[in-house]
């Protein structure tokens, strides 16, 4: 990704509105069709870019937060992120939130996990919840083809984009799993081409 491309995806993206003036993508998944195509590198790359041209509260979140089997109370999933070197921008890592989970059930007694009767509604709380404490949200998911998390996560987020990496990505892959995230209830927003070395291909620049 060249620097005019993440600027351009940021305003198309993260700074569309809709009619009423209000930003229509304030959560965005990233994944993509297999592993290794370079969706940790964008999404750290776009979360930094977006934070310093905004400058607005930014959280970059790996998608297993929303798997973990011991999970906090999503009011207080705030309390678990992590502030980086990069003003406005902060973290949440799997990591991070098995380390401060003694801190916040002793913050939150009686507001177990197993207070909330199932995971999809923990998620969709957990996700509100962030919503309250930052203005963007990027969630590092893994490929379909390796786990669930895409197709979980995608009813809950604003919007969903596929990294695709050049050379290596098969055009019917990619339709795929777009037909995937569709079908699972999600807003399927565009490609983004990683490790571009040559002219994009005109069928897919005309996705984009």
């Amino acid at each position: 990704m060249k620097p005019g491309f993440y600027l351009e995806l940021i305003r198309t993206v993260f700074l569309a509105a809709d009619s009423e003036g209000k930003l229509k993508n304030r959560v965005v998944l990233f994944t993509s069709t297999t592993p290794g195509e370079g969706v940790s590198y964008v999404v750290d790359l776009v979360a930094k870019e977006l934070a310093a041209q905004t400058q607005k509260r930014v959280l970059r979140v790996d998608a297993g937060v929303f798997q973990t089997p011991d999970l906090p109370d999503p009011k207080l999933m705030a309390r678990l992120c992590e502030e980086t070197d990069i003003e406005n921008l902060l973290t949440l890592t799997v990591a991070q939130l098995s380390a401060g989970m003694p801190a916040v059930a002793a913050v939150g007694a009686g507001n177990a996990a197993g207070d909330w009767d199932s995971l999809p509604e923990y998620r969709a709380e957990s996700l509100k919840a962030l919503r309250w404490n930052f203005d963007y949200i990027l969630i590092d998911c893994p490929s379909p083809a390796v786990a669930s998390d895409a197709t979980t996560l995608a009813p809950l987020v604003d919007g969903v984009s596929i990294v695709v990496k050049a050379g290596q990505t098969r055009r019917g892959q990619i339709q795929r799993v777009q037909k995937m995230i569709e079908a699972a209830g999600g807003e399927f927003l565009g490609f983004v081409l990683n490790q571009r070395r040559y002219p994009m291909p005109g069928w897919l620049y005309r996705r984009l």
